[in-house]
């Protein structure tokens, strides 16, 4: 159970969000508990992607306060969130295809020696190769080659790669969006389990999803967004998907 007495690692405090005249977020309150599995659950148009992207720094909001373990601050722009220990797994991976793994997990932060004063810079692929092989091994992510291009690997591999990258440069929090869309049943129930790896290496998790079976597997937590607010934060396992469901869509249910 969430000890919910923990100061959060993460507050957001009446976030509201505007695109001209639409209000994408009135208003809304959330938090984040030090080492949680969150899921953000919500139809769409809920504004769960706006919450995220506004906590990744790829938003500003049009009003509210973000704290960032006590202490407030402001998102300029992604890398002010990365800076924080914030990394985002969007549904599209942002890993590129032509290059192969170890060059995906190190994209823009690559290890590089320099010789003769700065004049010569090489890059140091061994090294880089090998540290990404330890932390495959590490992370039990079944890839034996780290030099194959990423446009070989299989949907789940791809996933994998994405995951284990945001877990080598993360610190505190990763935000997974929509992370098994496009997986089969076989490579989702590997990607959740991948999931629940960043538990127990105590990061704090933030998941999209629609899928409610997978959220009541993974998740500690489930907030439920509707039209722009929030509808509440139920403990997993003081819920069930049935009270989940009336939240998502505002309806009773009828039992025929």
């Amino acid at each position: 159970m969430i000890n919910n007495k923990k100061q959060p690692i993460l507050e957001l405090k009446n976030i509201s969000k505007y695109f001209g005249h639409v209000k994408a977020l009135d208003n809304v309150n959330f938090e984040l508990y030090p080492n949680e599995i969150l899921a953000l659950i919500g139809d769409n148009g809920a504004g769960k992607s706006t919450l995220i992207k506004i906590i990744s720094g790829a938003l500003k909001p049009t009003s509210g306060e973000i704290y960032y373990k006590g202490k407030r601050v402001e998102f300029e722009s992604p890398k002010d969130a990365k800076t924080l220990g914030i990394e985002t797994v969007y549904q599209d991976l942002a890993i590129i295809d032509s290059l192969n793994i170890y060059s995906n997990v190190f994209l823009g932060r690559e290890i590089i020696g320099k010789y003769l004063g700065g004049l010569i810079r090489i890059l140091k692929n061994r090294e880089m190769e090998k540290k990404t092989k330890e932390m495959m091994k590490d992370l039990e992510i079944d890839i034996e080659d780290v030099r194959v291009d990423v446009e070989n690997l299989s949907g789940g591999q791809k996933q994998a790669t994405a995951l284990a990258k945001t877990i080598f440069w993360g610190k505190e929090i990763v935000i997974l969006d929509e992370p098994t869309a496009a997986l089969g049943v076989r490579e989702s129930k590997n990607a959740l389990e991948l999931i629940k790896k960043l538990k127990e290496k105590y990061f704090s998790v933030i998941i999209i999803t629609h899928n409610l079976q997978q959220a009541f597997y993974v998740a500690d937590r489930i907030v439920v967004l509707r039209h722009g607010k929030r509808i509440g934060s139920k403990i997993v396992k003081e819920t069930n998907p049935d009270e989940i469901v009336k939240m998502i869509t505002g309806a009773e249910l009828v039992v025929i």
